[in-house]
């Protein structure tokens, strides 16, 4: 086909979608809709059949996005599953003929950041090559945004994080990526931009182009705890990476270490979710009792 197809990876709350709506803006078809909502009211700029289908590999395995084990590694045969692959034939079988009429073509989501071997297995079977940018943010500033919008304690966004980027760069491996931290957007949105759409062979935007999509008053950093030791040092490498367009091996070493890690912690990460989900029942079952005797007592006096 001798088409590349665009993936935007990187952590929720790290400039994805800001960065999908610029690929717009330079003539990649990015989605059919922008998907605007209250967390997002420039868009997400997502295809939901992507989306659907990403989600449901994490579910197939109990590692749905709402659930805490998000966190947990995918089982190490995950991909060679029935289930993954009758996805990754759904998902190819509804990217080839997208890909048929000429021009670029991209996606971005999230999810894909964990899911790179089935991605790369699918563009395979279309034949479109990838061209990867990947989008990166402060953890403790991504920590802060999940906490704020889901509910969820900053520690186990942070370590959400963590398992992110750290697994994105071991399966990205030596392929060329073009890193954009977050706050280049604001910084220097003119040479970040630029680099943007030279990364994908596209005209660069004119300035009232851009004054009219990146708006500073988008940027919602705010004071937050300052991320632990181990994500602050995954941050500043990856930083460090970005100005050469690939990831070295003393960063691909580290991933590799962290996963590792992720690997040796999981069963305790296991038993700790049982334990929580236990206790969650006893309360709702302690909660049901409260209520039954009220409304035994409720009755005896009438």
């Amino acid at each position: 086909m001798g088409q590349h197809v665009i993936v935007v990876l990187g952590m929720h709350r790290s400039g994805t979608s800001l960065c999908a709506n610029l690929l717009h803006a330079m003539g990649v078809n990015m989605a059919a809709d922008p998907g605007a909502s209250p967390n997002n009211r420039r868009g997400h700029w997502e295809r939901p059949r992507i989306n659907d289908l990403n989600d449901q590999v994490f579910a197939n395995f109990g590692r749905s996005w709402s659930d805490s084990a998000h966190a947990l590694a995918l089982p190490p045969h995950w991909l060679d599953d029935p289930r993954t692959q009758s996805i990754r034939a759904a998902l190819a079988g509804w990217l080839a003929p997208q890909l048929a009429p000429a021009g670029a073509w991209g996606f971005k989501d999230p999810r894909t950041a964990r899911l790179l071997p089935l991605w790369r297995q699918i563009m395979q079977d279309v034949g479109a090559p990838p061209r990867f940018i990947f989008c990166l943010r402060n953890p403790a500033q991504v920590a802060r945004s999940l906490s704020a919008r889901d509910q969820m304690a900053q520690a186990q966004a942070e370590y959400r994080w963590l398992v992110y980027n750290a697994q994105a760069i071991a399966d990205l491996g030596a392929d060329p990526v073009c890193v954009i931290p977050y706050e280049h957007w604001f910084t220097q949105p003119a040479e970040t931009t630029a680099r943007l759409a030279g990364w994908v062979a596209r005209p660069a935007l004119p300035p009232h182009a851009l004054a009219a999509l990146i708006d500073p008053n988008l940027r919602h950093d705010a004071p937050a705890e300052p991320a632990r030791p181990l994500a602050a040092r995954l941050h500043r490498l990856i930083l460090c990476a970005a100005a050469a367009n690939t990831f070295d091996t003393d960063l691909r070493g580290f991933c590799a270490c962290l996963a590792e890690f992720e690997q040796q912690v999981q069963p305790l990460l296991v038993e700790t979710e049982v334990l929580r989900a236990s206790v969650a029942d006893q309360n709702r079952v302690i909660r049901d009792l409260n209520a039954a005797i009220r409304h035994l007592r409720q009755g005896a006096v009438t």
